[in-house]
């Protein structure tokens, strides 16, 4: 049973701001946002109609105005907010007719960033009104699909119009919603989808149950109330095929992870924070990566390097996770985070943020649109100058990993990541300003400076040990502590303390469930830099293709096993450091690169689809050569799940 106790508050929006290389790239992110605020298509006319673009938009507008401190992004928020504002029905309803349940849920999300970022009871008021009208109503709404398995997502906002007031219907509302949803917890306690989504699910009865939802949700008027009524919608959630659809869906399951911990909060529960990381845990085992992701193209797609993982997918687990971390103090939380904004989502856009890919395999050689499908118009190919579901997810990646940076408890403070940042904090009454100044993950120090205190703060402190690394604490030039999973100290702060870590971040061989190995430093991945060729795609104005014109098919040769299952290198890696520019993931100048001993795989090739699928038996060549290797965002292609070589 977890101990609620351990639950740990995340800061408010704004508490924590970015510096450094981190600052350079939310700069990238916020000309991006620029770049997609500029498009017609946002708002038909000024309004919003329906559709999970423009909530997810502004929502990913309102978190990056508050982490950049940024009062004109305020302002432009809240001119792209009137478009939901506006579109609320004298009985509480938004969006108009038309506008499906699961943008509705988008849009109290962004309403609820809004308040955070603003503080505007408008904001209030327009939920409580919504949640009001959807009580009275929920029984005759019909209910299926992703909307179904999102309902939990409004527990947040519920729990924000409670505050102060605690009316009873809101909280009967928040208990219909879960369920009525997908069975969540009970999937997280045994978790059923285990294999890749077309191994558990006939081709004909995946294609039945999307071909109803699309054509049922895409009629209007008469024909549409006449078709899409609760009694039918009912009916087709009991079919296993359309639930099976519903809950391997990768946003969907992405989202799921926090759910758990959500209803703690909502009821005042304890205990349920273990299925979120159960949860979280099983994601990884059966369909998880080298990049910290689980694969998802849309759906769960096992461990294969050349499955696709999500953009979106990624940014809605950064957020589970930031979630699940304050309940249940877990590091493993941070260390997925980490993986995730480091090499999942920095590696899904071009280094200057030109433009975004959708869907990314970890072993990319191409990225085209040649694959397209209905959830992915442009393949895996990078997309620029349109509001791409990659490109609007982008927008609220990285003010999500500022959250898991700092939490506190009543005097304490924890610190799970790192990365260029000023921390504001609350602790036993005393206000503090922490600057964290570091290169952190591409270097191996963190300089902690209290820039203010009031007067002397007595605290504890407790400092995450990133993954694959070791630590040591250091103050007044001594090493007060040192370890490899965490480091606690109780100290006095005041206005000018300073500490710092430094940390061993050793090149790690680490094997992948699907036999494969990969190569971290720290929480980075590791790549393959062959040379490629970038040029627009003919398959769409707005697509941008990448192809590797080098030689990639190589491996990194080992030497035999190590205790407990490891693998080492046969000798040392040579390195070079870069500096760390305005693009920290530059790809002609990364912050570091690696020169490694490989050798050539014979019989490695790309199959009939061009995919570079690793054979099941690989042939070496005899001779080895050193080959470059970059962190993995800084790669428009390469490689990072390679076969064995002894």
């Amino acid at each position: 049973m977890e101990n609620p106790s351990r639950k740990m508050n995340l800061l408010p929006v704004g508490a924590v701001t970015p510096d450094g290389w981190l600052k350079d790239q939310m700069s990238l992110v916020n000309a991006l946002q620029k770049r997609l605020g500029s498009d017609p298509t946002l708002t038909g006319g000024g309004k919003w109609t329906g559709g999970e673009t423009l909530p997810r938009y502004v929502r990913g507008l309102c978190l990056l105005a508050g982490a950049l401190g940024d009062k004109h992004l305020a302002e432009k928020a809240d001119s792209f907010m009137s478009a939901i504002f506006d579109s609320a029905e004298p009985g509480g309803d938004i969006g108009g007719a038309e506008c499906d349940l699961a943008s509705k849920i988008e849009a109290v999300k962004a309403v609820l960033s809004f308040y955070e970022l603003t503080g505007e009871e408008r904001a209030l008021s327009f939920l409580r009104k919504f949640f009001k009208n959807q009580f009275n109503t929920l029984s005759v709404t019909p209910l299926w699909y992703h909307a179904r398995a999102r309902l939990p997502e409004e527990l947040p906002a519920i729990a924000a119009v409670c505050r102060g007031q605690d009316p009873v219907w809101l909280k009967e509302l928040a208990a219909k919603l879960v369920e009525l949803s997908c069975n969540w917890q009970h999937i997280a306690d045994r978790f059923p989808y285990k294999r890749p989504f077309e191994k558990s699910i006939s081709a004909h009865a995946a294609r039945h149950v999307l071909r109803t939802v699309r054509e049922t949700e895409a009629l209007t008027g008469k024909h549409r109330a006449k078709l899409f009524t609760t009694a039918r919608t009912d009916s087709e959630w009991r079919r296993p095929a359309h639930r099976l659809v519903v809950e391997t869906g990768g946003v969907n399951v992405a989202k799921a992870v926090k759910y758990p911990c959500l209803i703690d909060d909502m009821f005042a529960y304890a205990g349920r924070g273990v299925l979120s990381l159960r949860l979280a845990g099983a994601l990884e085992h059966y369909h998880g990566n080298a990049t910290g992701m689980f694969a998802a193209d849309p759906w769960l797609a096992g461990t294969s390097p050349v499955r696709g993982v999500d953009t979106e997918s990624s940014v809605e687990l950064l957020e589970s996770l930031a979630e699940v971390l304050s309940a249940t103090g877990e590091a493993a939380c941070a260390d997925l985070m980490e993986e995730i904004i480091f090499n999942a989502v920095a590696g899904a856009a071009l280094p200057d943020m030109s433009a975004v890919r959708d869907l990314m395999p970890v072993n990319r050689i191409s990225a085209d649109t040649e694959f397209r499908s209905a959830t992915y118009p442009y393949g895996t190919a990078y997309v620029a100058g349109v509001p791409s579901r990659g490109a609007i997810a982008m927008l609220a990646a990285y003010p999500l990993f500022l959250r898991s940076v700092c939490l506190t408890r009543e005097n304490e403070l924890n610190f799970f990541s790192y990365a260029p940042c000023t921390v504001r904090a609350k602790v036993g009454g005393s206000e503090l300003r922490i600057k964290l100044e570091t290169g952190y993950p591409f270097r191996n120090t963190v300089v902690f400076r209290v820039e203010e205190a009031e007067g002397d703060v007595s605290l504890a402190i407790n400092f995450r040990v990133p993954r694959r690394t070791t630590m040591q604490l250091i103050s007044g030039g001594q090493t007060v502590a040192t370890g490899e999973r965490n480091i606690s100290v109780k100290c006095i702060l005041r206005t000018g303390s300073t500490f710092m870590l430094r940390m061993g971040i050793p090149l790690t061989p680490s094997l992948n469930r699907d036999g494969t190995v990969s190569f971290y430093k720290g929480s980075l991945l590791m790549a393959s830099r062959p040379s490629v060729e970038l040029a627009r795609d003919g398959g769409s104005p707005h697509a941008v293709a990448a192809h590797a014109t080098g030689k990639w098919a190589y491996a990194p040769v080992l030497s035999r096993r190590l205790a407990g299952g490891r693998f080492s290198l046969p000798g040392n890696e040579r390195t070079s450091v870069g500096t760390l520019s305005a693009v920290p993931y530059s790809t002609d100048s990364p912050p570091f690169a690696l020169r490694i001993l490989c050798k050539n795989a014979l019989n490695w090739d790309c199959d009939e689809r061009g995919v570079p699928a690793i054979p099941s038996s690989v042939k070496f060549a005899e001779d080895g050569a050193e080959r470059t290797f970059v962190p993995f965002a800084c790669t428009e292609c390469g490689i990072a799940q390679f076969p064995v070589c002894r």
